[in-house]
């Protein structure tokens, strides 16, 4: 067994162990090795690994590496789980989290006057599930508190990093074409 295989298979023990994420400086510290060294072996081993096609793949978000199972085979876990699939976010809670991503940190109050509804419900069930955080407050008076997204958040999506999230004029263009490829042009009928 070579070093690289065997680090590999101690940092697939450590992530399997481990089930929430394993930070890239506790595996460096481990295994003896800078933090960029360390990211340049787990870039090369998630590559190998998830493009293996196993039941099992690693995430990385933020500087979090995490064994998880492989959204393909959700199928066979829930049956075996003897669960359904849901939307577990409501259409309120995805707006208010759409304003909290491109408008972090951000205040109740300057989600509630882009939204114009209060968005205490949907706001607590995004903290409720960790996928928005407090992240401080507004130097202003009464001192509101400022959300931004978690390492969760990051992990849920399938992120690395905020720089993944899609630029919004750029995702405002994509749904515009979309909606045009569809819709009737003028003067043609719709069927």
């Amino acid at each position: 067994m070579t070093h690289m295989n065997r680090i590999e298979n101690g940092v697939e023990a450590i992530l399997f162990i481990a089930g929430d994420g394993v930070a890239v400086e506790k595996l460096a510290e481990i295994f003896e090795m800078s933090v960029q060294d360390m990211e340049n072996v787990m870039s090369a081993f998630m590559d190998k690994y998830n493009y293996a096609s196993h039941g099992l793949k690693i995430l990385h978000y933020g500087n979090f590496y995490q064994l998880a199972t492989n959204p393909d085979m959700y199928e066979y876990l829930s049956k075996f789980a003897g669960i359904k699939k849901t939307n577990n976010l409501s259409r309120a809670a995805l707006e208010v989290l759409s304003i909290i991503v491109y408008n972090q940190p951000v205040t109740r109050s300057t989600i509630d006057k882009i939204r114009g509804v209060d968005s205490f419900g949907p706001l607590k069930k995004l903290l409720d599930k960790e996928i928005v955080e407090e992240q401080g407050r507004l130097e202003a008076p009464g001192m509101p508190i400022l959300y931004g997204t978690t390492a969760n958040f990051l992990k849920l999506f399938g992120l690395n990093g905020l720089e993944d999230v899609p630029d919004l004029d750029a995702m405002q263009m994509t749904i515009d074409e979309n909606i045009a490829a569809v819709e009737p042009k003028p003067g043609e009928e719709e069927e």
